[in-house]
C-alpha cells in the first residue's frame, strides 16, 4: 500500500488552527485594515462595493468614494469631466454625437468604437438633436468604468486627453 505524504500529517487541533490564525491577522494588522474598510462601507453604502475594496487599498480610503448617482468613483469622475470639457469646446453644456465621434476618431479610436459612442445615445435618447449633457457622459461611461481596472481607465483618459 502507498503512504502518502499527506497521511503522515498529525491533524492540528482546532485551538492551535485559531491561534495560529489570529497571531497571523495581528502580525499583518489586517483587523485595522479590514475592520476599517468593513466600517468605511457600511458608512458609505458604495454603489460598487469592489471599486471601492480596490481603490480603498491601492488609492487609500480618501480616494474611493463615489458618486450617489452614477457610482463612479470621484477620482474617475473628475478626470470624465476633463474630458466632457474637452470635447465641449463652446462650453454650452451639451455634446453632439457628431462632436463626440470627431473627438474619438482623433483621440480615442482605440477605446471606443462607434457602436459604443451609437449606445451612448440610444442609452439616453436625448431630447433634441442628437445632444448629451455631463450627467448622461457620465451615466455611459460609469458603465464602462465598472468593466475596467484602475490602469485600463487611466489609460483610457490619457487616450482621450491627449
Amino acid at each position: 500500500m502507498l503512504v502518502r505524504d499527506v497521511d503522515k500529517l498529525d491533524p492540528m487541533p482546532d485551538e492551535k488552527l485559531r491561534q495560529l490564525d489570529e497571531d497571523y491577522v495581528i502580525q499583518h494588522q489586517l483587523d485595522k485594515l479590514l475592520g476599517g474598510l468593513m466600517s468605511d462601507i457600511l458608512k458609505y453604502k458604495p454603489q460598487d462595493p469592489l471599486q471601492f475594496i480596490i481603490d480603498s487599498i491601492t488609492l487609500g480610503p480618501e480616494h474611493a468614494m463615489q458618486d450617489v448617482e452614477t457610482g463612479l468613483p470621484l477620482h474617475r469622475r473628475e478626470k470624465l469631466e476633463q474630458v466632457f470639457k474637452i470635447i465641449d469646446k463652446d462650453g454650452s453644456g451639451k455634446i453632439s454625437l457628431r462632436m463626440l465621434q470627431n473627438y474619438a476618431n482623433k483621440y480615442g479610436g482605440e477605446t471606443l468604437t462607434l457602436d459604443d459612442l451609437r449606445g451612448l445615445f440610444q442609452d439616453f435618447k436625448p431630447a433634441s438633436e442628437h445632444f448629451i449633457n455631463l450627467k448622461e457622459f457620465l451615466r455611459f461611461f460609469s458603465k464602462v468604468s465598472a468593466t475596467i481596472t484602475n490602469k485600463d481607465f487611466e489609460a483610457m483618459i490619457e487616450e482621450m486627453s491627449s
